[in-house]
């Protein structure tokens, strides 16, 4: 048997439906990890079957030799294995079905652990639950397998394993449907238009199972959501490593990060006061553990302070909009429904205070955070090529994504083959995705290659919905980055509670000052905070002025503006002449002000024009968007505004 006839590809899927369908991020965390942890399964199974894995490299993956260990030692954080990959073994037909074997039946043994913990006393409160649950854990995962080389793969495509699950499901799921994942019935198998009570009962028995806080009262959940979520509390026994899943950090808690530090380092006192005050008036609010994922990393100044209690709290304490709303951040004593007692309200607004007090000296925290989501570009045929070369070179990729991501007070939910997934602060997160793009160019070319890597990155409002945010992220990644913009492109895109405020697009060369490596938008951005030379009326001038003279009659986020047709104009100048009007209102036009609002003007103007990929061309062209501005302007102010 030849070398190609013994090559294994395989595949589990859906990603993005089992992923991206998520209301907190400890089940965006939940999702990637057990489907690279299910992915390791499978490799584990091909390799106790004398077979290798050849892409990606997992010569030191430590998901993987974790698994092979049979949980011995310490757990991996996070998944680093991606949901396809590359094998070769003497029997690959063999190899294939009982890796395929392998992950049924380490998923039936999670599902199993859920069921027995939270639904199984509960279930006869249901109508046809069991039937339900059975029903949507057989028949989840799709795996792909084929045999031959990947052009094989590719021309044929993949024969189904569990073509005789998938007969067994409706395409579209009758019932009330799960809150989370719409397109699956939620477990309780009532339909609320006629069974309310019995459907809000099943529930409530339910969520007195989970205890705490891990399912709200609106929530009513598909089996495979309900597995996402209560995960961390079943992992012991399912997976042998127990989860402490209240030290996953909140998108609240991201927003906060730099706000947290500048009050811990400046007054830690009057910070751990508050927070001993929260405590004593909401039991419930503690997240020990959550502030050592960000803030104890040995590099870092501020790691000796990750035990602060300050930094250990629910992150609804950080901001007073969230402590305002009983719904969200209940106090000891506030009911489920109805108004709260006078002595909780009386406590609730002697911890708003506080919190306002925190606000007078060191400013508000963000409400914003950044999802950085990152492919890279063209590897199927790379890998086709040049297939052992690209798993070395995404192994030495791979080696410092997550110190990247934490030196920028990110947190890393994924890392395999050639995806990340990191949630960051507003404030780090384009030098953020500059510096992995240029790690994994370089790691390409140390391995005589050339490669990129694209990312869609969004600053969305805690107020929007998580998976609202995921979809847009592979959105703008894989239709406006990858497809429109071309490869080695990032766009932008933010969410605020109100809709989307901008999109924007770049190549990582027009994003990035040539002389100093900076990332201009950040750059433009942190001058308009420091310097309140401005007014906020120009931006929006400008966009409607673009309008006018491109004829177009409505602008769109995103929007690019042909002017060609307007012979003789100086944009820059045009741009130049609206600023100064801007400013005549603010502060003298003296001969230095002139000169600084002219260089200012050029940058705006460098990340208003298009600046395609590689393979497109690097002409700029005529096109200009508004939203490079409108994008300079957000940044300045990190959302707070908002």
């Amino acid at each position: 048997m030849s070398a190609d006839e013994k090559m294994i590809n395989f595949t589990i899927g859906p990603v993005q439906g089992f992923i991206g369908q998520a209301r907190r991020t400890r089940d965006l965390w939940s999702g990637s990890f057990l489907l690279s942890y299910l992915s390791g399964c499978a490799m584990a199974e091909i390799r106790r079957l004398k077979g290798s894995i050849k892409v990606p490299s997992v010569k030191e993956d430590h998901l993987l030799s974790w698994i092979e260990n049979d949980g011995k030692g310490m757990p991996p954080r996070i998944g680093t294995l991606p949901n396809r990959f590359m094998a070769s073994a003497d029997n690959p037909a063999v190899a294939a079905r009982c890796a395929a074997e392998r992950v049924k039946g380490q998923w039936k043994n999670i599902a199993d652990c859920v069921w027995k913990k939270y639904v199984e006393d509960v279930a006869d409160h249901g109508k046809n639950t069991q039937e339900i649950w059975r029903r949507q854990v057989d028949n989840f995962w799709e795996i792909h397998w084929s045999v031959g080389a990947m052009d094989g793969m590719e021309a044929r495509k993949n024969w189904r394993f569990y073509r005789e699950w998938a007969d067994g499901r409706p395409t579209i799921e009758g019932g009330d449907h799960c809150t989370i994942m719409s397109e699956w019935q939620e477990i309780s198998g009532y339909v609320r238009a006629t069974d309310r009570k019995k459907q809000d009962d099943f529930w409530r028995m339910l969520r007195r199972n989970t205890g705490g806080m891990d399912l709200r009262s609106d929530e009513r959940l598909s089996a495979i959501a309900l597995i996402k979520r209560m995960f961390p509390s079943v992992s012991k026994d399912a997976i042998g490593w127990d989860v402490n899943a209240d030290t996953w950090p909140s998108t609240l808690y991201v927003a906060a990060i730099p706000w947290l530090r500048s009050v811990i380092e400046s007054d830690s006192g009057s910070a751990n006061m508050y927070a001993e005050k929260a405590h004593l008036y909401a039991k419930h609010i503690k997240r020990k553990g959550v502030a050592e994922q960000i803030f104890n990393w040995n590099d870092q100044p501020h790691a000796r302070n990750a035990s602060d209690p300050f930094l250990e709290i629910d992150a609804n304490f950080y901001y007073t909009t969230s402590l305002r709303n009983p719904r969200s951040t209940p106090l000891d004593g506030t009911p489920e429904e109805g108004d709260e007692p006078e002595d909780v309200r009386s406590r609730r607004e002697e911890l708003i205070g506080s919190l306002e007090r925190l606000y007078e000296k060191y400013g508000k925290p963000s409400p914003f955070y950044a999802m950085l989501l990152m492919d890279g570009d063209s590897m199927g045929k790379l890998i086709r090529d040049r297939g052992e070369d690209v798993s070395r070179a995404l192994a030495s990729f791979a080696e410092d994504v997550e110190h990247v991501v934490h030196e920028n007070l990110g947190v890393l939910v994924y890392a395999g083959g050639d995806d990340v997934l990191a949630m960051l602060p507003v404030e780090r997160a384009m030098s953020c995705a500059y510096r992995l793009s240029v790690d994994f160019t370089r790691s390409f070319k140390a391995h005589g290659m050339d490669a990129t890597i694209s990312a869609g990155m969004v600053f969305a409002s805690h107020r929007v919905p998580l998976r609202s945010v995921m979809r847009e992220a592979h959105s703008i990644l894989d239709d406006i980055a990858k497809d429109e913009n071309g490869r080695g492109s990032i766009a932008v895109s933010v969410l605020k509670g109100s809709g989307r405020y901008c999109r924007w697009v770049s190549s990582w060369s027009g994003a990035v000052s040539p002389e100093t490596s900076e990332v201009v938008l950040e750059r433009l951005a942190k001058k308009l905070g420091e310097k309140e030379e401005h007014a906020s009326s120009f931006f929006y001038r400008f966009r409607e002025l673009l309008l006018m003279l491109s004829g177009e009659q409505q602008w769109r986020p995103g929007m690019f503006f042909d002017l060609s047709h307007l012979e003789g104009l100086d944009v820059e100048e045009l741009m130049l002449a609206e600023y100064l009007n801007a400013l005549e209102h603010r502060s003298e036009l003296t001969e230095e002000v002139r000169t600084r609002a002219m260089g200012y003007v050029r940058d705006l103007l460098s990340v208003s024009r298009r600046n395609p990929g590689p393979e497109y061309g690097m002409e700029t062209g005529s096109e200009i968007c508004a939203d490079g501005m409108l994008l300079v302007k957000f940044l300045s102010q990190k959302g707070v505004s908002e």
